[in-house]
């Protein structure tokens, strides 16, 4: 008796060649190899994402790529010795610079309107 359902392998695959068909054609040499690295990365959950099959396999491939990428971020960040969770939580405004924008009025000077006709 055969296999009624491809397994997550399949699917994988499947869904990379529906994705290079259509999202590959556009990416450059060096894009794609990225590309088809991050789905050789989704082959390193498989065992969680058949867990809980998903209705829709690219559900759990991009909750995949996204763990990955979180583990790696956060591998990245204990080597460089930085906590970047703290650091966009950081509450303080943004500092203004003063008189390199291009745009900006000099000081002093009132912003002229137009007058209505």
């Amino acid at each position: 008796m055969g296999r009624t359902l491809a397994t997550f392998r399949d699917l994988i695959e499947q869904e990379m060649q529906n994705w290079e068909r259509v999202f590959g054609r556009a990416l450059r040499r060096e894009e794609r190899a990225h590309f088809e690295a991050m789905f050789d990365r989704v082959r390193l959950y498989i065992q969680a994402c058949t867990h809980e099959f998903p209705v829709h396999a690219m559900d759990a491939i991009n909750v995949a790529i996204g763990l990955d990428h979180e583990i790696r971020l956060r591998a990245l960040e204990a080597r460089l010795g930085v906590n970047l969770a703290t650091q966009w939580m950081d509450s303080r405004s943004l500092p203004v610079s003063r008189g390199d924008d291009a745009v900006a009025d000099p000081e002093g000077r009132e912003p002229q309107t137009p007058s209505a006709d």
